[in-house]
């Protein structure tokens, strides 16, 4: 098993191949709920243990995660940002508005891997073995949490026409209800 952590910065080879990919039909890409359910437990456990806050699981965050987890396997590419170049803040705020809110912030995380089975708990100890998904992970600020598995048997593009299964961990906070103008 193979386990890619990718950063925001990504190489233009990279980004060449996946724009030369065919692109999956949606039916080729399989959710994967159990594993979402099990790593939002590992990750609130991972928290529990250093003290921090429980993350709640919101649906309009998990809807932001699944979409880009599907979109990178559809499409062949592994980016924070989606594949039209949009800054991963500016999809999250799609799904998860920053209207009405004082302070309004997100984070993710990344990860893909080959094959068809994964454990939740080792995705987990993968992201908190790397220094900056660990500080997403552990930032006392989130409050709110949603993750996107899928499964494609055969990836385009980055993925190299592998098995492979992307996930996204999407973490925010919105909190100050903004005055009425």
């Amino acid at each position: 098993m193979r386990i890619v952590l990718v950063f925001a910065i990504m190489l233009a080879a990279v980004e060449a191949t996946a724009t030369a990919a065919t692109p999956l039909s949606p039916a080729q890409v399989q959710g994967r709920a159990a594993l979402e359910v099990g790593i939002a437990s590992e990750l609130n456990r991972a928290r529990a243990a250093r003290g921090l806050p429980a993350l709640r699981t919101v649906s309009i965050l998990r809807s932001a995660a699944r979409g880009h987890s599907r979109a990178m396997l559809e499409l062949g590419f592994f980016a924070h940002d989606s594949a039209d170049g949009k800054a991963f803040t500016e999809r999250i705020r799609r799904r998860y508005p920053s209207r009405g809110w004082e302070y309004w912030s997100v984070g993710e995380a990344l990860l893909a891997m080959t094959g068809e089975r994964a454990e939740a708990p080792a995705l987990v100890a993968a992201w908190l073995d790397s220094r900056p998904h660990r500080r997403i992970i552990l930032d006392p600020t989130w409050r709110d949490l949603g993750v996107g598995a899928f499964y494609a048997p055969s990836a385009p593009g980055e993925f190299g026409s592998s098995e492979a299964i992307v996930v996204t961990a999407d973490f925010g906070v919105r909190s100050g209800r903004a005055a009425a103008p």
